[in-house]
């Protein structure tokens, strides 16, 4: 109701906080450890006039940052408010002790902060702010602005604010029942731990962010060795040793030094509350479907993603199957290469059974929700030699979709920056020809079985991935691969095995699955084509779906209303074979 408030006098939502460059000789506030001088204002405190808060609202001096010595009492003040009773950690005798970063551990150089366990949804995008490129797609990402003329930094994600960002109702296309708008965070178990902090407009103190399936603190109380990313988590495991932090389930990265990923957690057992921004507030399970959970934290939602009523969502079995996808009726004898009226080559790949999922050479960790798994796909089918190219795609949508490059207008290049509606719509439209219907052809996005098949060509090896890439390497194959590759023509590197092409290189593709984490686990063997429901759309560019790390992060996932400027798509053919007289 104080959000709402707040947005009624404002005419927006609180950012999560207010960081001040003029404090830090860089702009890159968000690798600064002197998060005492950058931060001043948070949600939490710019909504106490809104949360019967005004006599603590007037202790805080908008001028000057958290860390200020005028500031100790206020930051120190407990506020029942901003406190869960169920968190025996959230009290006046475990404050935040922070140490100013490069300085003695003298009493003058200690800040003390009190317990809060609410924090504003950041966002459920990828942590990283890199543009991506054809070695990761990143999902959805961080944005970042600087200005150094005017001194200028902002952060924002899909979440409800961000850092120096603001948006308003009509920034949103997700309904605001939901829309979730507070997660609950754990206090920290030692003083050093900085995370459920209420004063503190930082990543993990009063702030989720990046806490969706394209970053590995996905879902509510991960406890994932590497879940949590955040500043001082290296001396946290000296002082309490990781297997404390994993048996309280607060673990985080002892080799990242920033603020940078946390996600919600709570006392509570088997699931957080979450806040939507109707005023609702819901118990969201630990096991609930993490594409679900990336979607309510997106301002970016489409209402209609939730047409059913969120109550039936959340309570909805994933495990269902989709169909299996039509492959004709046609024998492998009679299959054979064909080139459509576009031009488009299609290759015959055979019928066969591999080992799905299984790590890159050297890679033996995989998530335990997502092992290897025998596949067998039942008969011989047509797949797209190539990626669907910019000038076939304009021969049957009329219009490209933009990318901000005069050189991506190439009609030889990858068409790029597709929804995964547009890339079905393409499909709809190419099958409608009348060219293509005289010859008995339509046309699907492949399923993530027969995606990864093609890849490997047909084989269960691991494949021997490397994470640099050598000075006279001439494969084309980018995924997972630094430096990356620019993306380029179609059909200039060498082809697979199978006659296929960029199965690791060039764009990344849309197929046809839903997203559910753990479908590896429980899909069937025969012709998988992933879930029948799901909020996210598979995306691959590698034979391994976790691209070459011993990593829970599922880089490349997307809503299939999002657009990333790496992602295309390649085609299946089915081809009718007329009947003998």
């Amino acid at each position: 109701l104080a959000m709402q408030s707040y947005h009624d006098v404002h005419g927006s939502y609180p950012p999560a906080a207010v960081w001040n460059a003029a404090a830090s000789a860089s702009l890159l506030l968000h690798q600064n450890k002197r998060v005492e001088d950058i931060t001043h204002a948070n949600w939490a405190i710019l909504l106490f006039p809104y949360l019967g808060q005004d006599s603590l609202a007037t202790k805080y001096d908008s001028n000057l940052p958290i860390g200020h010595p005028a500031h100790a009492k206020f930051r120190t003040t407990t506020v029942s408010t901003l406190t869960c009773p169920s968190d025996v950690y959230s009290h006046a005798g475990n404050p935040h002790v922070f140490r100013r970063w490069g300085t003695t551990v003298d009493e003058e150089d200690i800040l003390r902060f009190a317990r809060g366990n609410y924090g504003l949804n950041g966002g459920s995008q990828n942590s990283r702010w890199e543009r991506p490129n054809t070695a990761f797609p990143n999902g959805e990402v961080v944005e970042l602005h600087f200005d150094r003329e005017r001194r200028q930094f902002a952060m924002w994600g899909n979440g409800v604010g961000g850092f120096n960002r603001s948006f308003s109702r009509g920034d949103f296309t997700n309904a605001e029942s939901s829309m979730i708008v507070i997660d609950e965070l754990r206090a920290g178990i030692h003083p050093l731990d900085p995370r459920g902090v209420w004063a503190l407009g930082q990543v993990g103190s009063s702030v989720t962010w990046a806490h969706g399936v394209n970053g590995d603190a996905y879902g509510p109380n991960n406890n994932w060795q590497r879940a949590d990313d955040l500043l001082g988590c290296a001396e946290l495991h000296q002082q309490l040793g990781s297997d404390r932090l994993q048996e309280e389930n607060m673990p985080c990265v002892d080799y990242v030094d920033t603020n940078d990923q946390a996600g919600a957690r709570s006392s509570h057992p088997g699931g957080v509350h979450a806040a939507f921004l109707d005023g609702s507030v819901r118990f969201l399970s630990d096991e609930v479907d993490t594409g679900l959970w990336h979607v309510l934290h997106s301002r970016e939602t489409p209402a209609s993603a939730f047409s059913g009523g969120l109550k039936n969502v959340l309570t909805a079995t994933q495990r269902v199957e989709a169909e299996r996808p039509h492959r004709g009726e046609s024998k492998s004898a009679e299959l054979v290469p064909v080139v459509n009226s576009l031009g488009m080559d299609f290759v015959v790949l055979p019928a066969g059974s591999f080992r799905m999922g299984t790590p890159d050479r050297g890679n033996s960790l995989y998530p335990p929700e997502a092992p290897p798994h025998q596949v067998q796909l039942s008969s011989p089918w047509l797949l797209g030699r190539h990626e669907v190219t910019n000038e076939q795609y304009k021969r049957v949508m009329g219009v490209l979709p933009e990318t901000g490059s005069l050189e991506d207008q190439n009609e030889r290049f990858p068409v790029r920056n597709v929804t995964w509606y547009e890339a079905v719509e393409f499909c709809r439209r190419l099958s409608s020809l009348p060219e293509e219907r005289s010859a008995g052809r339509s046309y699907r996005l492949p399923t993530e079985a027969e995606w990864e098949f093609a890849c490997r060509e047909g084989k269960s090896d691991p494949y021997d991935w490397s994470a640099t890439r050598p000075a006279d390497d001439l494969s084309g194959e980018a995924a997972g691969i630094r430096p990356p590759l620019p993306i380029r023509e179609i059909g200039q590197w060498p082809l697979n095995s199978l006659g296929l092409a960029d199965m690791r290189g060039n764009v990344w593709e849309w197929c046809s699955d839903w997203y559910a984490r753990d479908y590896y686990s429980w899909g069937r063997e025969l012709d998988p084509a992933g879930p029948a429901q799901g909020y996210l759309k598979v995306v691959r560019g590698s034979d391994w779906r976790f691209v070459g790390e011993e990593c829970h992060i599922d880089f490349p996932m997307l809503p299939p209303w999002q657009r990333n400027e790496v992602v295309g798509f390649r085609v299946v053919c089915e081809q009718e074979v007329p009947e003998t007289r």
